[in-house]
């Protein structure tokens, strides 16, 4: 569970960058599969639920009560833990498909005071990429 869930995280959680050094774990996916998961590996990795914050992201011309509805029941959080949404314009030139009742946006999970947790993801995600045949120098840095 626990490399699977650094795996997601380092697919679809945000990282730290040399020019904007950031610890903190952050994920968004839109996928309530996806998203049911992450938060199983957050427990297995000892994360208290009420460290975490949400924050729907939605075009502006959805539904976006109705879609953090979705998400309340889909995590299971208390509403409070719901940041106010972002909204994302609306650019008529867009044929945009993701619409209707099946459209949710994208949920983020902030795990508040998360750096000691972001350096283990970072360690259990290099232990799952550094192959042990090639030398070390050959391999990136940083996962």
């Amino acid at each position: 569970m626990l490399i699977a869930g650094a795996i997601a995280y380092w697919c679809e959680g945000a990282k730290s960058k040399p020019y904007k050094p950031k610890e903190r774990v952050d994920f968004i996916n839109g996928d309530p599969g996806l998203v049911t998961f992450f938060l199983r590996f957050l427990d297995a990795a000892g994360v208290d639920r009420r460290q975490i914050r949400y924050r729907l992201s939605i075009h502006e011309s959805a539904d976006h009560a109705a879609a953090q509805r979705f998400w309340i029941e889909v995590t299971g959080a208390d509403p409070a833990q719901f940041y106010r949404p972002t909204l994302k314009r609306h650019r008529p030139r867009t044929v945009r498909k993701n619409v209707g009742d099946g459209y949710h946006g994208c949920l983020r999970i902030d795990v508040q005071q998360s750096a000691g947790l972001y350096r283990r993801i970072e360690g259990w995600v290099r232990a799952a990429i550094i192959d042990p045949e090639k030398p070390r120098e050959s391999q990136d840095a940083r996962p």
